[in-house]
């Protein structure tokens, strides 16, 4: 793997390893970047922009931590965008930008988180596992298959990486992952966004099922409202009255109930 890569930023996006992704392509730099990786080695850095408003980033817009990508396969669309799929495979940061005006281009150095092997490691890869569990049941939109998928996953690495790829995050919030270079720290970080998310959804939760039962509510009472109008529209007209309302209207007037119980 060439310590100098052409780089993709992106908007809106983090890529992590172990991801397969499909990635729209439409600027021009990132076309030709995308173009020159293609044609050499098939590897590119893939890293997010820190807004994703700017259509043309300068180089200290884009952040220094990513990820090292091979591009598997580049379908070119008749809008004259590109659609590349890129499998993402190990951490790296720019350590430098190098001097190439068509497309951003930089020396990597790749970053492999060190795992430590002991209780406390253990303890969280159990706890983010609990904590991924309990988010995909109260998400609405994560499918149930992702748990089979995730239980699959053995090395601690991809554990945490599956996660995090699959959490509803802001870039700011998952590019922190990234910015970790201990597996610890990166567990660490999951752990407390998996916690955050976890709350507000169920937040989310208990004001949905308060509004729920206020529209239930409101539609019980206008039910009723209309049952009584047409009660009452029966009780008062005494030719068009029907015999179990008669009966009713009869009840009411030998119980001798006052004018207004009688009226309801």
């Amino acid at each position: 793997m060439p310590g100098i890569l052409p780089i993709l930023p992106l908007r809106d996006l983090v890529i992590f390893p172990y991801m397969i992704f499909p990635v729209l392509v439409g600027r021009e730099q990132s076309i030709r970047s995308a173009n020159y990786a293609l044609d050499n080695t098939k590897y590119i850095f893939l890293a997010a922009q820190k807004r994703s408003s700017v259509e043309d980033p300068k180089k200290e817009e884009i952040y220094r931590e990513g990820t090292i990508a091979k591009i598997v396969q580049i379908l070119k669309l008749p809008n004259g965008l590109m659609k590349i799929l890129v499998d993402g495979l190990i951490q790296g940061r720019i350590s430098e930008f190098t001097d190439r005006k068509e497309f951003f281009e930089g020396k990597i150095e790749i970053i492999i988180p060190e795992l430590i092997n002991d209780h406390e490691m253990n303890a969280m890869i159990r706890q983010m596992s609990q904590l991924f569990k309990e988010y995909v049941k109260i998400s609405r939109n994560i499918p149930n298959e992702a748990l089979s998928a995730f239980d699959n996953i053995e090395e601690p690495d991809r554990k945490l990486f599956y996660v995090a790829a699959n959490i509803n995050q802001a870039i700011e919030v998952k590019q922190t992952i990234l910015e970790k270079s201990l597996l610890k720290d990166q567990y660490y970080e999951v752990i407390k966004i998996l916690h955050s998310e976890i709350d507000i959804l169920k937040i989310e939760k208990e004001i949905d099922n308060k509004v729920q039962e206020n529209i239930a509510k409101t539609q019980r009472k206008f039910i009723i409202q209309e049952q009584i109008k047409i009660l009452q529209d029966e009780l008062g007209d005494d030719d068009d009255i029907s015999p179990e309302f008669a009966k009713l209207k009869d009840k009411i007037k030998k119980a001798k109930m006052s004018k207004e119980a009688e009226t309801k």
